[in-house]
């Protein structure tokens, strides 16, 4: 149980710097979407409908590249950091909460006029596509989750909460030191390539304490309102996970009231749109036909 609250609590990205480069014919543009926020974000393909990929925890937008470089022959496709990772910037913040993240997505697309926008959210940013999908239910058209919601309805014992106590201080003590240490133990498979977790172990170990902390904070104290915002999703949901970890599938038909569907990429780590390409695009491919079928 220690090891599924700890993959709960780094349900998120944690990795860039091996996947910062990114092949052409992709644009790497910047925009401002207020006098405090400046995005950086990939563009590539055109189309009717836009593909939104949102990095998560520490990770930047080079880690979808496979992406981008697939999907960008009949779609749209973006893919932002988030403020505070990568290149994107947000002047004064101080608290880095995933609503903050959410507000910079929604202004990030007004700011580009995307329209028919399906949201492709890895781990942490898989609380933040609910609200951007609230937000702006006339631009978004469909949903997909990243290796994430596989602990909706689960309740944590005390020990398992202690654990989680321990962590955080541990993070907050000594970010660099200690948050490889855990998420080493969690967040990788026997299957994981090492450049890939090399990278992950690097980027960690590089990320700014105060935001890597705070944000991972916020992540889980909101973790017992994610089932009020699935009731409230006016989208059915779709989840792209791994099953090293199962996804606990009766919180889900509890709450999403719109239905859900998950597509497996099997035993990977929780990074399978770099650890499996293939598969992982095979996937959305599934969800994006089914996406249109409905639209």
């Amino acid at each position: 149980m220690k090891k599924l609250i700890l993959a709960a609590a780094a349900c998120l990205s944690i990795a860039g710097g091996a996947y910062a480069q990114t092949p052409n014919p992709m644009k790497k543009e910047q925009v401002s979407i207020n006098d405090k926020v400046k995005i950086n974000y990939l563009q590539s393909g055109s189309g009717d409908t836009t593909l939104l990929f949102l990095h998560g925890w520490c990770i930047n937008s080079g880690y979808w590249k496979d992406q981008i470089t697939h999907f960008s022959n009949d779609y749209n496709v973006y893919a932002m950091d988030l403020p505070g990772f990568g290149k994107s910037t947000a002047e004064g913040r101080t608290e880095w909460t995933i609503k903050e993240y959410a507000d910079d997505v929604v202004g990030f697309i007004k700011e580009e006029k995307l329209k028919n926008v399906v949201v492709i959210g890895h781990s942490m940013s898989g609380d933040i596509m609910l609200h951007v999908a609230m937000d702006l239910p006339s631009e978004v058209i469909g949903l997909v989750g990243v290796d994430n919601f596989k602990f909706v309805g689960v309740e944590f014992s005390p020990e398992d909460m202690k654990y989680l106590e321990n962590y955080f201080k541990a993070l907050e003590s000594d970010f660099a030191k200690n948050a490889p240490a855990y998420s080493e133990k969690t967040l990788f498979q026997p299957s994981t390539p090492a450049e890939v977790k090399k990278a992950v172990m690097n980027d960690i170990a590089n990320t700014d304490p105060t935001i890597g902390y705070r944000s991972l904070k916020d992540l889980m104290q909101g973790f017992g309102s994610t089932a009020e915002l699935l009731q409230k999703l006016p989208l059915k949901l779709y989840l792209i996970n791994s099953t090293a970890e199962p996804t606990y599938a009766e919180g889900l038909e509890a709450n999403c009231k719109n239905g859900f569907q998950i597509e497996s990429v099997g035993a990977t780590g929780h990074y399978p749109m770099v650890e499996s390409p293939e598969v992982f695009n095979s996937a959305l491919d599934n969800i994006l036909q089914s996406i249109h079928q409905t639209h």
